[in-house]
C-alpha cells in the first residue's frame, strides 16, 4: 500500500503589531499628530501636574512641530528633549536642539521646558555622566515619544552598524529593559558623533508614535515588521515596545 504523502504547511510569521494612521498629505499628519500628541500631554499634566517628550529630528517632523507649538496647553509643565543628537553646537544647521528652537518653541510651546543632550565639550563621552543623570533625574519617565526611521532603518541615533566592533553597545541602545537611558554613539553612515536615548529610555513613554513619510521608507518598516531575522534597530523598537506603538504615514 502506497503511503500518501504529507502535505506540509508553511506558516507566515506574524508580523509585528503595529497601529497605522495614513493620510494623503504630510499637512494632514501633522496637523493630527499634534492633536493627538497635545491630548497625551494634557491627559499626562492631569495625572501627576507635569509632562515629558521626547522629539525626533530631520526634516520631516518641522510641520509637525510647527503644529504642535500652537497647541492649547499647559506647557510651562512640559519637558521637551530631543530623542537624539549630533555632536555640534546648538546653533549649528545640523543641531536638533536648533530645529526644535526655530519650529516647536514658538507661539505657545514657548514656555515649555528644554532638556538638552549636547553640551559644549569635544565629545559625547566627555558629557555621558553628566546628561545621563540629568534626563534620568528630570526628563523620565516620558509621557510621549515620536521616533522617526531613517531608510537604512535606523531610529533615534541606533544604527544598523551599532556595536559593529563592541556587541555591548548594542546592548545598551536596543535592550528594551536596560539600566542606561542615554548612550554616546558614533557610525561609519553619519560624520559626526552622536548622543542619543536608548530603547529603554523610550520605552518609558505609555504614548509613542512612529513619524515616517514616503513609500520607500514605508516599505523598509513593513517588510522590517514581517522579518523575524531583520537586526534593522527600527525593527528592535517594533518588537520590544511594550505596546504596539502608532504609525503616522503620508506619501
Amino acid at each position: 500500500m502506497k503511503m500518501q504523502a504529507e502535505r506540509l504547511t508553511v506558516i507566515e510569521p506574524l508580523p509585528l503589531p503595529l497601529h497605522e494612521k495614513l493620510f494623503d498629505d504630510s499637512e494632514q499628519l501633522a496637523s493630527a499628530l499634534a492633536r493627538q500628541v497635545a491630548a497625551d500631554l494634557r491627559a499626562a499634566l492631569a495625572r501627576h501636574g507635569e509632562a515629558s517628550i521626547a522629539l525626533s529630528g530631520g526634516n520631516t517632523p518641522k510641520r509637525f512641530f510647527q503644529q504642535l507649538s500652537q497647541q492649547t496647553l499647559d506647557w510651562a509643565r512640559v519637558t521637551v528633549l530631543p530623542i537624539d543628537e549630533r555632536w555640534v553646537p546648538a546653533e549649528h544647521p545640523r543641531s536638533n536642539e536648533r530645529l526644535l528652537r526655530e519650529h516647536l518653541f514658538q507661539h505657545n510651546a514657548a514656555a515649555a521646558r528644554f532638556l538638552p543632550l549636547y553640551r559644549p565639550v569635544d565629545t559625547p563621552e566627555m558629557a555621558l555622566m553628566p546628561v545621563l543623570t540629568k534626563i534620568a533625574n528630570e526628563g523620565l519617565p516620558l509621557d510621549v515619544a515620536v521616533l522617526g526611521m531613517g531608510e537604512d532603518g535606523h531610529t533615534a541615533s541606533l544604527f544598523p552598524d551599532l556595536g559593529h566592533d563592541n556587541p555591548a553597545l548594542r546592548e545598551i541602545g536596543l535592550q528594551p529593559r536596560g539600566r542606561a537611558p542615554v548612550m554616546s554613539v558614533r557610525t561609519a553612515a553619519m560624520p559626526e558623533p552622536r548622543m542619543t536615548l536608548t530603547l529603554s529610555a523610550i520605552f518609558t513613554a505609555p504614548a509613542l508614535y512612529l513619524h515616517i513619510e514616503g513609500e520607500t521608507k514605508r516599505a523598509l518598516l513593513h517588510a522590517a515588521q514581517r522579518d523575524p531575522r531583520s537586526t534593522l534597530p527600527i525593527r528592535a523598537a517594533l518588537a520590544g515596545a511594550p505596546s504596539a506603538p502608532t504609525l503616522y504615514w503620508s506619501p
